[in-house]
């Protein structure tokens, strides 16, 4: 018996352990340090967003967004847990995502 629930203990430990690894995202590079992060103008920057290729993400609290932000960004605070920055980011699939915080 004990040697059943062992080798079930196993197998479903494996099975969780490959159902939630998740593969890399097409595209995506994952950068030694921010100063390795590529930077963009503010000219492609608007014309990817003005082509619909990108979204743009304003870093800042809530409420200094809402005293003032770029038009059509999106705010996603600093420290805003992964599951809601993903639902925020869900219809940017495939897009460039231009984050700025000042």
């Amino acid at each position: 018996m004990k040697s059943k629930f062992a080798a079930f203990a196993a197998a479903s430990s494996l099975l969780l352990v490959f159902a939630c690894s998740k593969a890399t995202p097409p595209g995506f590079v994952k950068y030694k340090s921010d100063g390795d992060v590529p930077r963009v103008s503010v000219q492609d920057a608007k014309a990817e967003l003005d082509a619909g290729t990108a979204i743009l993400v304003d870093a800042r609290p809530e409420s200094t967004y809402n005293e003032e932000h770029a038009k059509g960004s999106i705010n996603i605070p600093l420290g805003t847990p992964p599951d809601k920055i993903k639902d925020e980011i869900a219809s940017a699939q495939g897009k460039k995502i231009f984050v700025y915080c000042s």
